[in-house]
């Protein structure tokens, strides 16, 4: 690849519209685990991101999915206590812990 097809492939990838969620994303951190893992529910993710109730249909939720798998994170379903203390099928993220610096 020339120079010149550098600086163009370069200029595409600069001149693409940022996602303004993977801003606020790429700075969330989750619970760690006993297993060395790292997780967050989907709907801490949806209360970070301010989305209204009202605004949380499928379509935001695969956006969230395509986001979260584009930083590392893996959808899950556990069984877990929900906020209002009932145990019931949680739905989430997780990825290996990070190392902290």
């Amino acid at each position: 690849m020339s120079f010149l097809e550098r600086m163009k492939a370069a200029a595409a990838e600069a001149a693409k519209p940022v996602d303004p969620w993977r801003l606020r994303l790429e700075r969330v951190r989750g619970t760690m685990g006993f297993d060395g893992l790292e997780r967050i529910s989907t709907q801490t993710l949806m209360d970070i991101l301010e989305v209204p109730q009202r605004q949380r249909t499928a379509g935001t939720y695969r956006h969230l999915a395509k986001v979260m798998s584009e930083l590392g994170w893996a959808a899950v379903r556990v069984r877990d206590f929900t906020r209002g203390g009932y145990k019931e099928q949680v739905r989430g993220y997780v990825r290996a812990a990070r190392a902290v610096q």
